[in-house]
């Protein structure tokens, strides 16, 4: 509540939007809405900031939105406004001590990207290095802390909508907290980078750009220049049949079914090898380079999953390729979560169904490729695509987490993101490219890899040690928990009786959210439209005394929230 009083400016300005595009289009009296999910992008779009941001953090969750929204909110990926060079002076003389033209030899004044959080500029360092310097937009960090203030203000609303299935909009905001406070931090962005970069060395296909962390600041990140294809120019000349790209591409050495099977080469080793993986794969984020190679830039958003998960993976995803369906779906099973409204049966139910359509899909595909030679897509516009299993089982099994109130871990959601742009890219390239073929390739060559690892002498003593490290743990845990029992037992009773008072005082703040927003957009609509309302007024009523007593409303509504924010951080 403190937050909606510290911005009141911005928070009329969501109150607008949301009647504008939420409330009014519902009257009597207007003309038939746009689809929800039109209105929802045009509303993000015109709050801008965070909300953008997080619009397009949705795009790729199917898990918490239909794919009606999902496929609306991948609109708001496009290129944004680039800022002034005058800001990007006065920012980088701020951070680096000198204005650009000084601190590097060479300094271009247009930026050749711009997103929704900094732009690029190209540079040469002083030692003769070509890098890329993003520079943060001004201003931006406030703008951020303002709106992600407003969401949490609003998540009971949105909770009460049930927009996002059975997980909390509190956790979907806390996601995008995270995710955006690391984009925010470029120091951050560069450790990732760095991180990245000494996984990708020595891989052939793999090239993670060098930061040059005597360049880089919490608003300034200057990297190596990685320059190739925009692997975006390769889409949009596939999508549109352009053959005479297509055939410059192969002719200068380059073949979208190496690309692709070398990208998806790349994301397994970066998630079984390392557990540490680049989870921006928009197309405009790689670059193809000299002998297929992938080049990756903007390192802002990154997935970890720990061993554990990702033994876990391993053995879904070998489960699933050699076609045991039910060992698959109960490896799954582990990474979910059930709520209170959860049918467990029911969800493993559908998540059965879901693969097997993928195992019989994949069968089909082998039936039908099989003998067959590679063919360019843009050579052969008559035939129709096939569908792509590998996108709709990733889309497929986040629907049915949405729709079964599950939920699960945040490095698994960054992987199926990953695995559903991936499939998106590969069905725009690739159409007839052995996906199942590269994964049971790479899983051959990972598990000698571990096997070989597992018999080597020098890391029996290692082993030994953690396991012996980890045991005496677990009995220090155990001696600890049988000690505390008499003050467990006595703490459970009395957090019992605070949880009922403080969700009593929660219910109530969310009814009184709802009717404040009510009241505000009613009182918006008077101010707005007074001639339509005292149209519609009772004789004799005056319109002065509606308009001052939905002022009034409104302010006794928002007193009593004060009140029982209060009551609440009192109890805390």
């Amino acid at each position: 509540m403190m937050t909606l009083l510290r911005h009141p400016g911005r928070l009329w300005r969501v109150m607008v939007v949301f009647s504008r595009f939420f409330i009014l289009p519902k009257l009597p009296f207007r003309k038939p809405p746009e689809p929800g999910a039109v209105r929802m992008r045009l509303a993000i779009e015109e709050l801008g900031g965070a909300w953008v941001k997080l619009g397009q953090m949705l795009a790729m969750r199917f898990d918490l939105l239909p794919p009606a929204y999902c496929s609306e909110l991948l609109k708001l990926l496009g290129q944004v406004r680039p800022f002034s060079y005058d800001d990007v002076r006065s920012i980088v003389t701020e951070e680096l001590g000198g204005p650009p033209e000084e601190v590097f030899a060479e300094f271009e004044q247009r930026s050749f990207a711009a997103a929704s959080i900094g732009q690029v500029h190209r540079a040469v360092l002083p030692t003769g290095e070509r890098v890329a310097v993003k520079v943060q937009r001004p201003g931006i960090r406030a703008d951020f802390r303002s709106d992600i203030g407003l969401m949490y203000a609003v998540s009971g609303i949105i909770d009460r909508s049930r927009l996002f299935g059975g997980t909390k909009s509190r956790q979907v905001i806390d996601e995008f907290a995270r995710w955006t406070a690391d984009e925010l931090d470029y120091l951050v962005e560069a450790r990732q980078a760095a991180l990245l970069h000494e996984h990708a060395t020595g891989e052939r296909l793999e090239r993670i750009a060098r930061i040059y962390r005597d360049y880089t600041t919490s608003r300034v990140l200057t990297s190596e220049l990685i320059e190739g294809i925009s692997l975006y120019e390769v889409m949009i000349a596939s999508r549109d049949k352009d053959a005479d790209y297509l055939a410059s591409l192969r002719t200068r050495g380059y073949d979208p079914d190496k690309i692709v099977r070398n990208l998806d080469w790349n994301m397994l080793n970066q998630v079984f090898v390392h557990g540490y993986f680049h989870a921006d794969l928009h197309p405009a984020n790689l670059f193809v380079l000299q002998g297929n190679a992938i080049g990756y830039v903007d390192y802002g958003i990154v997935g970890s999953l720990p061993t554990d998960t990702r033994d876990s993976l391993t053995h879904y995803s070998w489960l699933l390729f050699h076609g045991d369906v039910d060992a698959a779906v109960t490896e799954l099973m582990r990474w979910l979560s059930p709520t209170s409204t959860t049918d467990p049966e029911a969800a493993r139910s559908y998540l059965i169904s879901v693969h097997r359509a993928f195992v019989y899909e994949m069968g089909a595909a082998d039936i039908e490729t099989r003998g067959e030679p590679p063919t360019d897509a843009a050579a052969s516009p008559a035939r129709p695509p096939r569908p792509n299993p590998y996108s709709r089982l990733a889309m497929d099994t986040m629907r049915g987490i949405r729709d079964h109130s599950l939920t699960f871990s945040p490095g698994i959601v960054a992987y199926l993101k990953m695995l559903v742009m991936l499939g998106t890219i590969r069905h725009e390239l690739a159409i007839n490219y052995d996906l199942r073929a590269n994964v049971q390739r790479f899983f051959t060559r990972y598990m000698r890899q571990r096997a070989v690892a597992l018999a080597d002498p020098r890391l029996a003593m290692e082993r030994f040690y953690d396991v012996s490290v980890r045991v005496r743990r677990a009995v220090r845990f155990l001696e600890f928990i049988e000690a505390q029992e008499p003050f467990i037992v006595e703490a459970q009773s009395t957090l019992l009786g605070f949880r009922r008072r403080m969700q009593a005082v929660r219910r109530r703040l969310v009814q009184l959210g709802v009717a404040v927003l009510v009241i505000g957009a009613v009182l918006y609509f008077v101010l707005r439209e007074p001639g339509e309302t005292r149209r519609m007024l009772p004789g004799g009523v005056d319109y002065d005394l509606v308009q001052y007593g939905l002022l009034v409303v409104l302010l006794l509504l928002i007193g009593r929230i004060v009140l029982d924010m209060r009551r609440i951080n009192g109890e805390d």
